[in-house]
This record gives structure tokens, sequence and C-alpha cells, in this order.
């Protein structure tokens, strides 16, 4: 199983291609993971202010991105790509899900300058608590 993080860039695109194609070097299957969360930013009036929001249509839109992503990457295979959609924090989301994995696949993030020298913080966290390899994927216009 080839485990790859997709959040709808372009550098989660690029690491789903890659994912595609090690799991057919590995004769394996992929798995696309993509994470979402129903906590907002809100402007609070004061510390007693808890607004409520409905998270279906942010896990409708999760679970649009996940499929426009892999649909449009793996194209007629899109079919064989399994998702999992996780409402939670994506370090662990990926972590959790790759627990059968043979590699992890993650897209660097595009962070300017400093993008080539530090990981985003995802990336970072899956990297130094993975228990496979874990491959980091350039920016495609890098």
């Amino acid at each position: 199983m080839i485990v790859v993080g997709i959040d709808g860039s372009d550098a989660s695109k690029e690491a789903l291609r890659l994912a595609l194609y090690e799991a057919t070097l590995r004769g394996t299957r992929v798995r696309a993971v993509h994470a979402w969360s129903s906590l907002l930013p809100v402007a609070m009036a004061s510390p007693a202010y808890v607004a409520s929001i409905d998270p279906e249509p942010l896990r409708q839109a999760a679970e649009e991105t996940l499929q426009k992503v892999v649909d449009a990457v793996a194209g007629e295979r899109a079919e064989n790509v399994e998702r999992a959609l996780v409402e939670g924090p994506a370090d662990r989301a990926i972590l959790d899900n790759a627990h059968d994995a043979e590699m992890i696949v993650l897209g660097q993030r595009g962070l300017g300058t400093v993008g080539a020298v530090v990981l985003g913080s995802v990336s970072h966290h899956v990297l130094h608590h993975a228990r496979c390899p874990v491959l980091i994927v350039p920016h495609p216009h890098d």
C-alpha cells in the first residue's frame, strides 16, 4: 500500500502521480488520504461565545476535493484508488492510514524561498513519526 496525502494543491496532485507510479512498480495499491476539520477560526465577542458551525458542508467540500483530485490525476485508474476522508489533523490522518503502508508520499508545500529549506508542519511531523519510508515530492514548478 502506498499512502498519499491529498489537499487539492498542485503539490499533492504531483504526489498522487508519483504514488500511482510507485504502486505500479511495486504491484500494490494507493490510498489517498484527505483530512478536513469543522474547526474554523472564528472572531469571538467574548471568551464565552462559541459559534456553532454545521460541519456537513465542510465535509462535503472535502469529499469533493478528494474525488476531483483522484479522478483528475488517476483517470481510468481512479476506481482502484482507495479514498480515506478523515476529520482531524492531516498529519494524524496520514499516519493512522499508513498502518499497512510500504511508503507515504507527500507533496512539498510551496512556501516560496523558505520552502526549499523548511518542510511544512504536516510533512515534518509525518517524516519524523512514520514507520515506513516517506517521499516528499518537490513542488511541480520547482
